[in-house]
């Protein structure tokens, strides 16, 4: 096997100079223009595959499933991602049996009719699947589509032209676009989710009119980084981060969601049932402070959200809150369903790109949480300027090797049977255990999309000018 690994490897790495076939077709494009136009439909299951981008044949992709050896896997050809942005990944250490991440890119035109403008744009996705693979790779197949489908419904002056200052701007008509695409995609995957499809988390990241638009759904998570600064432009939505709204919701609904198998009430500690009768500290939903109660018997059912942090759980059984899917799921020992509960709403930020200031070695890491989860964004951030800092080799492989680099840094190395890091990238200095989820990187560089915008700013302008000559031209010699 370890030969054969090798030999694989080597033609992912190098598969053009030992004679590999790309597949024909891109697999992210196959859909039908149906699904822009529904709703709820009956998602047809494709069968498993890697993003297209990564070029892998059927046994590559068997190959990156090793579960012990974690192979870190790259794009043959980087010229297959917009600006040869980087990408590396490798699967979880034995978790579920296929890499659940998906990641999908596009490069496009708006065709704005309505103003006869052709507006281009870029969008990278990534997908976090859990308790299966299919609504990850569903997601990373249509949701392009259909948020490019709701985009094309914008006005197109107001998308263009849209003032900073005025009541309706173009930057909030395409946060709409893309929370109502996420909307969509996640009825999409009802019927799929409900057969024991899973679910996923969501991250898009959009360049249109030169802004960079963020929207995230889950635990993955982008981060911006800028010269010597970094900053997470999503929030990680998990049943810690999102208690409020989680137990707000199961307050008002409990008799119909919890069905009494459940409190929304949060105690300071979990009461046990030797406090019968006691006085208790507590609060629901709508109070900030604490307060005083007698401790009944219905007080000592589960809590809606237990444990903190990584290991908060909603109803005891899932540990993220938003992303797409998980309409079949129930709570563990009870027909409690858990999906009102969860929401496919991302959070959307933009930025003007044109007041960034921006250089070559400017970009936007975009990770699953097998990167997050032993990696900070301040370490993440330093190891990508480490390895962009040199002049050689040039940008389009220094890319590549910093998503290498993350994905070594949250992976480690196979100790025994464990999976072990000393790198100074991890959050402390000491040997610690790394990720043994599917660890998924995206290092995307910001400089090459603003040139672009501003050749096609110089273009369109002089396009106009010309027109509007032409048209004076024909109207002088009436």
């Amino acid at each position: 096997m370890l030969n054969r690994f090798k030999s694989v490897i080597m033609n992912v790495m190098g598969g053009s100079e030992l004679g590999l076939q790309y597949p024909t077709n891109d697999t992210d494009n196959e859909t039908s223009s149906d699904y822009l136009n529904s709703n709820v439909v009956d998602v047809e299951d494709k069968p498993y595959s890697r993003p297209s981008f990564l070029g892998l044949t059927t046994e590559e992709t068997i190959v990156s499933a090793d579960h012990g050896v974690r192979p870190i896997i790259v794009p043959r050809d980087l010229s297959r991602l917009p600006w040869c942005a980087g990408y590396a990944e490798c699967i979880n250490a034995g978790k579920s049996t296929w890499n659940e991440d998906q990641t999908s890119a596009t490069r496009g035109d708006l065709k704005l009719s309505d103003i006869n403008v052709t507006l281009p744009y870029v969008m990278f996705s990534m997908f976090d699947g859990h308790a299966g693979y299919k609504v990850a790779l569903t997601a990373r197949l249509h949701l392009h589509r259909i948020i490019l489908g709701k985009l094309l419904e914008i006005p197109g002056n107001i998308l263009l032209h849209g003032d900073e200052d005025a009541l309706l701007r173009g930057k909030d008509l395409v946060d709409g676009a893309i929370e109502l695409a996420y909307e969509q995609m996640d009825q999409m995957v009802e019927l799929q989710a409900q057969r024991k499809g899973g679910g996923c988390t969501a991250i898009t990241i959009l360049f249109l009119n030169g802004r960079l638009y963020a929207a995230g759904a889950g635990d993955s998570r982008a981060v911006l980084v800028l010269g010597d600064t970094q900053r997470a432009l999503t929030r990680d939505h998990t049943p810690d981060s999102e208690s409020d709204r989680i137990r707000l919701l199961g307050y008002v609904r409990r008799d119909e969601l919890l069905k009494g198998h459940f409190t929304a009430l949060e105690f300071r500690k979990r009461p046990s049932e030797k406090e019968l009768g006691s006085m208790i500290l507590y609060r629901n939903p709508f109070m900030t402070g604490w307060a005083y109660k007698e401790l009944t018997s219905a007080d000592l059912k589960p809590p809606l959200i237990s444990g903190h942090g990584k290991r908060s759980r909603v109803l005891g059984t899932i540990g993220v809150t938003r992303g797409f899917g998980d309409h079949g799921l129930k709570a563990a020992c009870t027909r409690v369903n858990i999906k009102p509960f969860l929401s496919s709403q991302p959070e959307v930020q933009s930025i003007d790109l044109d007041n960034c200031n921006l250089t070559e070695r400017d970009c936007i890491i975009v990770a699953t949480d097998g990167l997050w989860d032993v990696v900070s964004n301040k370490a993440a951030a330093s190891v990508l300027r480490k390895t962009l800092a040199p002049d050689y080799p040039s940008l389009e492989y220094r890319l590549t090797m910093s998503a290498q680099e993350l994905v070594q840094a949250a992976r480690g190395t196979l100790v025994g049977r464990a999976w072990l890091s000393k790198s100074e990238n991890l959050e402390d200095t000491d040997e610690k255990f790394s990720s043994v989820d599917d660890i998924s990187v995206l290092v995307v560089p910001l400089y090459p999309y603003l040139c672009e915008h501003k050749q096609w700013l110089k273009t369109t302008e002089q396009e106009r000018r010309y027109m509007d000559s032409l048209h004076k031209s024909v109207d002088d010699s009436v």
